[in-house]
């Protein structure tokens, strides 16, 4: 059987790594078993943050990547590309004045780029974007587009391509755009994206989002506008645990771990200060602890969490890995004894679902999670993952990370004795419980939806006698 074509518009995608990649990742890796032959369009990887090459072993030999340009203003991870005198400290010679001129001129732009980056940075991507599209739509046959955003640049580049060719077309949202917690404030520039995003539900015939929260927003703001709307979550790939074996293992302490970016909203600081708390009542013995933090732990022109491990004594309990290949990140996961879900503060960070809490559920091992109460608190409670607190209440996390050190410290006590360890979970019943955020059944139901319409557009064309 002749398989359908896909063409998929995402800006983020091996080598480019971070958490929303494992989305277009995992559907471009299974979309093939369920008849759908993938085409990614995306951009030419330079300096990213997160560069990860080891994940592009994951795409399969028939998917087909086309890499288009982007114009470079500004460096990934939303610094201005370092100068040799940005790289150079202490005694040595003042930047000359072409020096002093390019950082002039890089901070000027790094003022003025909420007013000109509209829909976000990667806008820069949408001229080459578009016209690399458009030579492979003229050139080879696709049956539908699927957009996944962020960044939203992703959907203006999809629906120029739909528009020009009649081709059917998923948006798919992993994060709100204009409804989203990070906003600029701008009123001008809020009103222009409301419109840009109109224009984008309207045009889509299939509107996709990752939680039920965000169908609703959704709905609420675009009711009237949207024709269809599918709940897929976000999920994990079952292959990624298969063998897992575990790494960066502490055996003789409580090893509570993190993999991920942290920024301004989304910090250790308090849970640091609540351990510290913990350690000076007597509670937790500082010697029997430690955390290991991979990925961004302080954004780049910020230290405030380092200032932080500083402040507190803690320098000997915090381990810092730096950024890691996600396979590594995984057996850092698989070696820890609790897994720390660090949440953004802002009010309406409930409505989110961090991804790192699916892989969270394939490692198995207790959660710590600092989350606004919401749907990624329920399903922590629901599948009984670990413990739960508000991110801006030390007394909860105090005594939520205390009843994981506790329950470390008598399951160690039971293993010198010689005594029988409690239950393991059941895989086979868990996993049957959780199908609905594996990546491969999410695949399968992107494709349900594609063959849906297909199957309108096939009703829709007069038959020949």
């Amino acid at each position: 059987m002749t398989k359908k074509r896909l063409l998929m518009v995402c800006y983020g995608f091996p080598p480019i790594g971070g958490g929303g990649v494992p989305r277009p990742l995992k559907m471009a890796k299974y979309l093939g078993d369920f008849g759908w032959d993938v085409t990614v369009l995306t951009v030419e990887p330079g300096y990213h943050a997160t560069l990860d090459h080891s994940l592009l072993q994951e795409v399969p030999p028939s998917v087909q990547i086309v890499r288009a340009k982007e114009w470079k203003v500004f460096a990934r991870g939303g610094a201005a590309a370092p100068t040799p005198a940005a790289q150079s400290q202490g005694a040595n010679p003042a930047p000359s004045a072409k020096v002093r001129l390019k950082k002039t001129i890089i901070a000027f732009l790094k003022k003025v780029r909420p007013y000109l980056m509209i829909p976000d940075d990667q806008i820069l991507w949408y001229p080459q974007a578009v016209k690399t599209g458009q030579e492979l739509m003229k050139r080879e046959k696709f049956d539908a587009i699927f957009s996944t955003s962020g960044p939203a640049t992703n959907h203006l580049v999809a629906k120029k391509l739909a528009d020009e060719f009649g081709c059917k077309w998923i948006a798919d949202f992993r994060d709100p755009w204009t409804q989203n917690m990070h906003q600029t404030g701008i009123e001008w520039r809020e009103a222009l994206e409301e419109r840009l995003e109109r224009g984008v539900m309207a045009r889509a015939d299939v509107v996709t989002t990752v939680t039920a929260t965000f169908v609703e927003m959704f709905r609420e703001k675009y009711g009237d506008t949207i024709k269809a709307m599918k709940l897929i979550y976000n999920g994990f790939d079952r292959a990624d645990f298969a063998d897992l074996q575990p790494q960066f293992e502490v055996p003789d302490r409580f090893h509570a771990v993190y993999a991920g970016i942290l920024y301004q909203k989304r910090n250790p600081r308090l849970l640091l200060e609540a351990v510290r708390e913990l350690i000076d009542e007597g509670r937790v013995e500082q010697s029997d602890i430690l955390f290991s933090f991979a990925g961004v732990f302080d954004y780049p022109g910020y230290t405030e969490n380092r200032d932080c491990v500083e402040r507190l004594q803690l320098g000997e309990q915090v381990r810092l890995l730096g950024n890691l290949p996600h396979k590594q990140a995984l057996g850092l996961m698989k070696g820890g004894d609790a897994l720390l879900l660090v949440g953004d503060v802002s009010a309406d960070a409930g409505a989110y679902i961090p991804g790192k809490l699916y892989e969270y559920m394939g490692i198995g091992k207790p959660i710590l999670a600092l989350n606004m109460a919401g749907e990624a608190t329920e399903i922590i409670q629901q599948f009984q993952l670990g413990e739960v607190c508000d991110p801006t209440d030390k007394d909860q996390i105090k005594q939520a990370y205390l009843a994981l050190y506790q329950a470390w410290k008598a399951q160690r006590a039971q293993q010198s004795a010689g005594e029988v360890e409690g239950a393991t979970r059941d895989d086979a019943s868990f996993y049957e419980r959780v199908k609905p955020y594996e990546r491969r059944y999410q695949a399968e139901q992107l494709a349900l939806e594609l063959d849906k319409l297909l199957a309108m557009e096939q009703r829709k064309e007069p038959s020949h006698v």
